[in-house]
């Protein structure tokens, strides 16, 4: 009975290390060696690329495939290239891994020099230094041998630039003040005086300069001479034996689109309006030449017009749309 007792131990024993040889990993992999990826263009977004991959196979196995990750971004219409120590067989991309499925399943001892290039690729987008992992698989599938390769730099094929250009706008007015005197009589009832404007801008959209007046007038008792219209949208050929206005002309380098108002057509004369109204309109940056708005402000009095001394302050309003 003892006997019997010590065989069923052994029994138990035989059985336990039975377990314990079955327990080992099913997916141990050896390391393979000289790994190298190269590809045929290594700039971002390059398409029709070639990837190439070498390795040497550290343990015998029947092979059915072979991976290898590449950077995310990669895309293309991938096919295989040229193939030595595989059998033919079918390429594929699909989440950031090329594979190459072997169509007869084929046997590799270790220490055998595989290659396998992949063609029709896009690189990835962007830049930067990326390795590739290898993997060969046998049925199951079953990971046998793996290691990663050296990086491989894409890089851009472009620069990107930007450059920020300031805002300027320089005005200038070449008469602060000025006074003329006027009488009545037939020989000094009209004086006029010109004002030179000047404006230069970078401003992409153009600009507009606009005036406006609080209006050529007395007190005690007040009077104010009258405008010769209403603003520059309406223009007087003849400018009355009483009244005060302006006259225009433009120069300009030609690249700015600018134009005055309409009231000054064929040299005619208009008003200033009390509230700020475009005497000039351009629709681009000046250029390298400034625009020139040479204004020629005029008066003309009657006996209708008291005696006195009459003032006027005139405001030039510049806007740049940038």
């Amino acid at each position: 009975m003892s006997d019997r007792l010590r065989l069923g131990a052994a029994g138990v024993a035989l059985v336990v290390a039975g377990l314990f040889v079955f327990s080992a990993p099913a997916f141990a992999t050896g390391t393979l060696t000289k790994v190298s990826w190269a590809v045929s263009n290594s700039q971002t977004g390059k398409t029709g690329v070639t990837y190439s991959y070498a390795f040497t196979t550290a343990t015998a196995a029947t092979l059915t495939a072979v991976t290898m990750t590449v950077p995310a971004g990669t895309g293309g219409t991938v096919a295989a290239g040229t193939v030595y120590g595989l059998g033919a067989g079918t390429v594929s991309l699909a989440s950031n891994t090329l594979t190459y499925s072997v169509t007869t399943p084929i046997a590799v001892a270790a220490s055998i020099p595989i290659y396998v290039s992949f063609t029709g690729l896009t690189n990835t987008s962007t830049a930067g230094s990326y390795t590739s992992t290898i993997t060969t698989i046998k049925a199951g599938p079953t990971n046998v041998d793996t290691a990663t390769s050296g990086s491989v730099t894409f890089g851009s094929s472009s620069t990107g630039v930007t450059v920020t250009v300031g805002q300027t706008l320089t005005f200038t007015n070449n008469m602060t003040s000025f006074t003329l005197a006027v009488d009545p009589s037939q020989l000094n009832n009209v004086a006029s005086q010109t004002v030179v404007l000047t404006v230069q801008t970078n401003a992409a959209s153009g600009y507009t300069l606009a005036a406006a007046d609080t209006g050529l007038s007395r007190t005690s008792p007040a009077f104010t001479i009258p405008a010769v219209s209403s603003g520059p949208a309406t223009g007087v050929a003849t400018f009355p034996t009483s009244g005060w206005g302006a006259s225009a002309t433009l120069s300009t380098g030609g690249t700015d689109g600018a134009t005055l108002a309409a009231g000054f057509s064929g040299g005619k004369f208009v008003g200033y309006p009390s509230t700020a109204a475009n005497f000039l309109t351009a629709t681009g940056p000046t250029g390298g030449t400034a625009d020139t708005l040479t204004i020629t402000d005029q008066v003309a009095v009657d006996y209708t017009v008291p005696d006195g001394t009459y003032s006027d302050t005139i405001t030039y309003v510049v806007t740049p749309t940038y």
